[in-house]
């Protein structure tokens, strides 16, 4: 019998391709701000309107039997003033939030509550190295995973399962990090950003969204699992098999100063990071189909 799957956040990057690729095992729905514009995206896929009231909300819940959080606005898109800042934090925490309330007011619960996290949680100290029992960092992107997680937490009490995927950098043809920084190298200006020692934490799309449907089939999984690539990469050595795979070089540095004048704090993400082991998914058995970068790159831009 097909399981019933609910996904907040369906219409983004990682949640469209999640939802393709349960579609032919479960019954996936979306819950979405606007229903028409996610109709056009995903006809195959029932949707629901976070404007419903709480009553049908609730209702709607005890049809699940999997609840997916992946809504949150991309921390990527310019600088970070604070109102982008507070749009950052209440589009993770408040929908997740919500979320764990309307699953705490059903008579029926989900078995499971997947949520989305960043592995932004542990910060950026180069020098670090972090699995998940590693402590957070107490900066922006630090606070927010961790309220973010603690948002979801409400459900412990009912004995839902709760995992918290925290997503490194996802690279994709279709969107996020890797297009941008492929843009200078078709120009042959390529370029790293910083030093280029910190750490550039990665993972495939098709490797993190099995690893999602992994956790949906391995109910040993709880609590924060890493999704990233165990290859360890610095952001130099990123930007050099990039070049490599695009038969473009790699031969400027942007530095630190001009990095943060150009886009501010948001520029933090680019030229710290330490470096993420993926144990949790390791240890309990998840097989990655792209772990080395080059690999991945060449499978993504298709050289």
């Amino acid at each position: 019998m097909s399981r019933n799957v609910l996904i907040a956040g369906i219409t983004g990057l990682i949640g469209n391709k999640l939802a393709r690729l349960l579609l032919p095992e479960y019954k996936v729905r979306g819950l979405v701000r606007n229903v028409r514009s996610a109709q056009s995206k995903l006809p195959e896929v029932d949707f629901y309107s976070w404007n419903e009231d709480e009553k049908f909300l609730v209702n709607l819940i005890e049809d699940f039997d999997i609840v997916i959080n992946l809504s949150g606005r991309s921390i990527a898109k310019g600088r970070w003033t604070e109102k982008t800042k507070r749009e950052i934090y209440s589009s993770r925490i408040e929908t997740t939030k919500r979320l764990a309330e309307l699953i705490s007011k059903a008579s029926k619960k989900p078995e499971s509550f997947i949520v989305a996290s960043a592995v932004g949680y542990y910060g950026l100290d180069v020098n670090k190295i972090s699995d998940e029992d590693s402590p957070p960092s107490n900066d922006f992107l630090g606070n927010v995973c961790v309220d973010w997680e603690k948002a979801s937490s409400l459900v412990d009490e009912f004995n839902v399962r709760r995992v918290n995927v925290r997503i490194s950098t996802v690279l994709s043809r279709d969107g996020g990090a890797l297009p941008l920084i492929s843009l200078p190298f078709k120009f042959f200006a390529g370029n790293y950003f910083g030093t280029g020692n910190q750490f550039f934490t990665w993972i495939h799309e098709k490797d993190l969204i099995r690893l999602f449907k992994y956790i949906i089939e391995n109910k040993s999984i709880s609590g924060p699992i890493n999704a990233v690539s165990p290859q360890a990469i610095t952001m130099k050595e990123f930007c050099i098999t990039l070049g490599k795979v695009l038969k473009r070089p790699c031969w400027l540095k942007i530095p630190e100063w001009m990095m943060r004048l150009l886009l501010g704090e948001m520029a933090e993400i680019l030229i710290k990071g330490g470096r993420v082991i993926p144990k949790k998914a390791i240890d309990s058995g998840f097989k990655f189909e792209f772990e080395e970068l080059e690999q991945a790159l060449r499978n993504l831009i298709g050289k």
